[in-house]
């Protein structure tokens, strides 16, 4: 059992002197994301476009590469920092000594462990407010100063340290440094608005609905039912949702079901009409217009693109 000490010391090495791990094949890295999973890669090479089904943070250590995204193409540098959620596909093409860290996350933590998150200006900014934006369309980047660099550094060596033991052991471990990165890169964010006031029963609200949405995204909810679910009344419920989240509760409650419809085109064989009425849509017309209004294609080319256990480029 690696002791505290050696923690702490795997975490202290220098920008200039990255830790010699080698980066999991893509399978197997992919098999292991269920909860937090963090891995240093100090030759990252071309990668195709993908797309993942959990939270994803690539912070850019060194090197640069043409980073292709769903918001467009960027020359990446050290300190760049990418968070795409389910749904927001990137890729690397054109890598020159490119090194990175990846740290994903599930999304279930985001309505259970992280959910209190909601409520907090920045930290609800970034996870919720700025990805969830329709122009952002899942995903956000940002620019950190060297000093918080090399602090992001520090943590995520420790994260990379955790992966190699018991996940349950040290679960606790890994929310606490997930919780310190995220913070970190929180403060590296636009401004958020002011938050509308409320009492602290009324603001816990939002953490308590996120949690409704995140666990079952496919029931049936409507405004009302997630308010009398809160016991608050609905029209200040929304406006509590809508500060915290940067969406109301319906939008976000159609953002996650895409999300989940993006799960189901990758892993199962269900027919289209069938993907969407087991992520909530009945309606398959509705579902295929909804999922390329959000994600620029369809379903089925969603689906050809990004299907689990192709490895694109």
């Amino acid at each position: 059992m690696t002791t505290s000490t050696e923690l702490k010391s795997g975490a202290s090495r220098s920008v200039a002197d990255p830790p010699p791990r080698q980066p999991l094949p893509w399978r197997s890295y992919h098999q292991t994301v269920r909860r937090i999973v963090a891995k240093w890669n100090p030759n990252h090479g071309n990668y195709g476009v993908h797309d993942h089904e959990f939270v994803e943070i690539a912070v850019i250590a060194s090197g640069t590469c043409r980073h292709q995204t769903i918001l467009g193409e960027f020359r990446p540098a050290a300190g760049d920092v990418y968070l795409f959620r389910p749904g927001a596909w990137h890729g690397y093409v054109g890598v020159q000594r490119l090194s990175l860290y990846n740290c994903c996350f599930d999304t279930a933590l985001l309505g259970r462990e992280l959910g209190w998150m909601a409520d907090e200006p920045y930290l609800g900014n970034l996870l919720w407010a700025l990805p969830l934006s329709p122009r952002q369309r899942g995903m956000v980047a940002l620019r950190l100063p060297p000093a918080a660099f090399t602090a992001c550094r520090k943590v995520l060596d420790s994260l990379c340290e955790l992966a190699k033991f018991d996940h349950q052991s040290y679960f606790g471990d890994q929310i606490g440094l997930l919780t310190q990165i995220l913070s970190l890169l929180a403060r590296h964010t636009p401004r958020p608005p002011t938050a509308t006031p409320g009492n602290i029963r009324a603001r816990r609200a939002v953490s308590v609905a996120l949690k409704c949405i995140d666990d079952a995204p496919a029931k049936g909810w409507t405004l009302s039912s997630l308010a009398s679910r809160v016991d608050v009344e609905a029209t200040y419920f929304s406006r509590l949702f809508r500060a915290a989240v940067g969406l109301p509760p319906m939008s976000y409650l159609r953002r996650r079901r895409l999300e989940m419809a993006t799960t189901l085109l990758r892993r199962d064989d269900l027919a289209i009409g069938d993907v969407g009425a087991t992520a909530g849509w009945p309606d398959a017309n509705y579902f295929s217009r909804t999922f390329r209004n959000h994600f620029g294609m369809t379903p089925s080319r969603y689906r050809q693109r990004f299907r689990e256990g192709r490895h694109p480029g």
